[in-house]
């Protein structure tokens, strides 16, 4: 939008008097007022819409959530997509370590003397880092909360395993109620105060590292079945 701004200041003094014309209008300046607010219109609306797409085309996406239950536990699979813009990956290529915040929400549903409220019943939060290094240039996450590290000769495959959980415990049944309505919720942001410290400025001020995804929310399927 730099440009916007710089169209703004260089024609100050016209959109002045074009506010003027606006609000004290003669009948032979209608026309023209009109025509000048259409071409302003025009200049900006394409670079609302590219911002638009921008934004959504660089986000993280949870697609899907499924839970069951093995073992007496609640596990879930899931799946996401990154689609990093390129200045990220840019810096990743040049061995700057990125760290993901994966953050899950187990909600509880419950009701008291009538009045029904939500409780958070469980919550698990944990980091992924994702980052490059070598000659040949490797990608590599490593993962706090299991303490595990893994390879990858592409960045696409490191993103891949990133986006997947399978088999992920969530909670022990014996802690839930069979008969309480449970709900889900997950989402996966990057946490931008663990960069550079020049790359946090950068973060602060534009929203190229602010990347998060919106909360994916379900319901548990199966909440008799742990009878």
């Amino acid at each position: 939008m730099t440009w916007l701004f710089a169209f703004i200041s260089m024609n100050l003094q016209s959109g002045q008097q074009l506010g003027h014309q606006l609000f004290h209008p003669k009948k032979s300046q209608i026309r023209p007022v009109l025509s000048s607010i259409l071409s302003v219109l025009i200049l900006i609306l394409p670079g609302l819409v590219t911002a638009q797409s921008a934004a959504i085309e660089n986000e993280i996406t949870i697609l899907k959530v499924r839970d069951y239950q093995k073992d007496k536990q609640l596990l879930i699979d899931s799946e996401s997509r990154f689609n990093l813009p390129q200045t990220v990956i840019d810096a990743i290529h040049h061995e700057i370590p990125l760290s993901f915040t994966t953050r899950i929400e187990l909600t509880e549903a419950t009701q008291t003397l009538g009045i029904k409220y939500e409780r958070i019943r469980n919550v698990v939060e944990y980091s992924t880092d994702l980052y490059a290094y070598g000659v040949n240039r490797l990608y590599a996450l490593y993962n706090h909360r299991n303490q595990k590290a893994q390879s990858f000769t592409t960045l696409e495959e490191a993103l891949q395993t990133l986006a997947t959980l399978q088999a992920f415990p969530i909670a022990s049944l014996s802690e839930l109620h069979p008969e309480q309505r449970y709900t889900l919720r997950m989402k996966i942001s990057l946490d931008y105060w663990k960069l550079p410290a020049p790359l946090i400025l950068e973060a602060l001020t534009t929203s190229t590292w602010q990347l998060e995804s919106q909360w994916f929310e379900t319901s548990l399927q199966t909440p008799l079945s742990w009878q």
